[in-house]
């Protein structure tokens, strides 16, 4: 439908994540899933084949392979007993190296590993950061004690040490802010939806109480002149009972057009609420072009009404243009969905528009979607009147993102 009454019918089906919404946090998520799999395999392989020992060599890849478990946990808490194998590892590891003086690129298996577990807390302070160190550092201490030979090279193992484990930290850390803020947005962004829908919600209301407020009130003073007059002057008591009774055929005959968005509107009206709603969406919205009064208006009203309708519940954009012109008005967006669904909304007025001698066409090219209502007019029964500059509908060629 074209009204209100499908914000408020639909309201569930409103409110659920666009499609594509969903399916692009899907792919971003196994895109920096894969991306961190990958190097850490990748360097988890250089380090198992520039280690010198058999024995440091096989706990080297019994604890990547778990390592590589574990970084598909990377933006939230694993299981325990992988957590648990790979830290083991990972320090059993460590300590063979230190033992063995091996390749120190060996701590990148426990660095990478408390990286990941930095990364896993949805808070984590830069102490926890430096923290994260001293499972490293105090092997070596201790190795650089008791092990004459370590002495001489601590430094070194240190400074590998040092450097895996800030470069392992760094880039979990900075991947899991990334996805906190992209979260972020799209929960606001949902939010702005719900706001719009309350927004049409109450808009509707709106006109629904202009409707049945002052029919109710009138039918009351009718009932009650009725009920006086009964049997003093019959004649104008039945007369009254007749306008009520003509009241209520109206009043229906209007909610029932409120319903199926047949309610007389206008388009000056229609682009205004249309840049209210997406303003709260946080959608930015220009038109162009001058405001056209046409024998048909409320047709044009209509399908601005409808294509806003359509954005808010099936596109993800980012920018609404409207481009007004003699007869005609084009709604285009940049969140075309990848598979659109059936419009029947449009379809139904595409219908009326052939009935007039116009067309109502859609397009999506480039994830950009367009809708353009046309019906050729005369000079002689329309006329264009240009928005004053003190119109909120004037030229808005570089209106800002609310």
């Amino acid at each position: 439908m074209v009204s209100g009454v499908t914000f408020a019918s639909d309201a569930s089906a409103a409110l659920r994540p666009a499609e594509d919404a969903r399916r692009a946090l899907s792919q971003m998520h196994r895109y920096t899933t894969i991306s961190l799999v990958f190097v850490v395999a990748a360097y988890a392989s250089i380090a198992v084949v520039a280690v010198e020992t058999l024995p440091v060599r096989i706990a080297l890849l019994l604890g990547s392979i778990a390592l590589v478990a574990l970084v598909f946990f990377w933006e939230r808490p694993g299981p325990r007993w992988l957590t648990i194998v790979t830290l083991v590892l990972g320090m059993a590891t460590w300590l063979v190296t230190l033992w063995l003086q091996d390749n120190p690129t060996t701590s990148l298996l426990l660095g990478t590993a408390l990286g990941i577990l930095l990364a896993q807390s949805k808070r984590t302070s830069w102490h926890l950061v430096v923290l994260g160190i001293l499972p490293l550092f105090v092997p070596l201490g201790l190795a650089a004690l008791f092990i004459p030979e370590m002495a001489a090279s601590a430094p070194v193992y240190a400074l590998v040490a040092a450097i895996l484990y800030g470069a392992a930290a760094a880039a979990f850390l900075l991947n899991r802010y990334g996805w906190n803020r992209y979260l972020e947005i799209d929960a606001a962004r949902r939010t702005g939806a719900e706001l719009a829908v309350v927004q049409e919600r109450y808009r509707f209301a709106a006109d629904l109480h202009d409707i049945q407020g002052h029919t109710l009130h009138v039918l009351r003073l009718k009932t009650q002149l009725a009920d006086k007059l009964i049997d003093r002057d019959p004649a104008a008591a039945h007369e009254h009972l007749a306008e009520a009774l003509e009241l209520i055929t109206e009043t229906l005959a209007q909610t029932r057009s409120l319903a199926f968005g047949e309610r007389r509107v206008a388009v000056a009206s229609e682009l205004a609420n249309a840049r209210e709603l997406f303003e709260a969406a946080g959608i930015r919205w220009t038109t162009h072009g001058s405001f056209p009064t046409h024998p048909h208006e409320e047709l044009f009203g209509l399908v601005v009404r409808e294509a806003t309708t359509n954005i808010l519940r099936h596109a993800q954009a980012s920018e609404v243009t409207v481009r007004l012109g003699r007869g005609s008005i084009v709604v285009s967006n940049d969140g075309a969905p990848a598979t659109p669904g059936p419009l029947s909304g449009l379809a139904r007025l595409g219908e009326r528009f052939e009935v007039v001698g116009g067309s109502l066409r859609t397009a999506s090219v480039g994830g950009r979607f367009s809708t353009e209502a046309e019906v050729a007019d005369s000079p002689a029964d329309a006329d264009i009147r240009p928005v004053s500059p003190a119109s909120p509908l004037a030229d808005r060629s570089s209106e800002t993102n609310k």
